[in-house]
């Protein structure tokens, strides 16, 4: 089970092909720009979403008033469906960190279709149940890794999900993300996070130029991780 800043299930394509093409055909589509607000803690969600293309970040508020990056959601992955089953207002809110495409399916043709196609909820029992064991799983990391491997994992998995190899070996992570989101994300200071990527930087196993972050050495930062 991979754990980190992205989760990559897909529940709507796993189900078989005819069911599929129904919920797309019934769906309607939003595009959004960088920075734009998709939805927001407190409301009332009007229906189940997917993201087509781009990034999504999920952000919960904490007691201090800052932002806790829960995780972010690339294209495949479907949100607010726990909102709508458990028939509640969303818990987080959900913002484009690049221009992104989600397609969103109506709370009544949720219904619909979650009362015709058995394949909907037996999906969706599974997805409820990955994400509790990525919980524990999550949980379990922060007690038995350090701070240092953590951040070198979210590289690894930033460079196997969103990385684009270049010619001289290097690998771009195309995901815009800060030191702060790091930080938001793992529960720690900035500082903190400042100190660990510097370190990383002296490994020679990740740099940055231009505001984008690069992957050095891959198999080192593997191992590292």
């Amino acid at each position: 089970m991979r754990i980190g800043l992205l989760t990559s299930e897909n529940w709507i394509g796993s189900l078989p092909e005819p069911v599929r093409a129904e919920i797309i055909a019934r769906a309607s589509v939003t595009r959004l720009k960088a920075g734009e607000e998709f939805a927001a803690a407190g409301q009332t969600p009007k229906g189940i979403f997917q993201v087509v293309e781009g990034y999504l970040r999920l952000t919960g508020l904490q007691e201090d008033g800052r932002l806790n990056l829960i995780t972010v959601y690339s294209a495949g992955n479907s949100f607010a469906e726990t909102a709508v089953v458990a028939r509640r207002p969303l818990n987080h809110s959900t913002e484009a960190i690049t221009p992104t495409t989600v397609r969103c399916l109506a709370q009544t043709d949720f219904w619909e279709l979650y009362e015709t196609h058995r394949e909907i909820p037996d999906a969706l029992c599974r997805k409820f149940a990955a994400a509790i064991g990525r919980q524990l799983a999550s949980r379990q990391l922060v007690t038995s890794r350090r701070l240092g491997k953590r951040v070198a994992m979210i590289f690894e998995e930033l460079a196997h999900r969103t990385g684009q190899p270049l010619p001289d070996g290097r690998i771009a992570i195309k995901l815009p993300i800060t030191q702060q989101d790091f930080a938001d994300h793992l529960g720690v200071t900035r500082q903190s996070i400042q100190r660990e990527i510097r370190d990383l930087k002296s490994a020679g196993l990740i740099g940055r130029e231009h505001r984008q972050w690069h992957v050095l050495d891959l198999p080192a930062l593997r191992r590292l991780g």
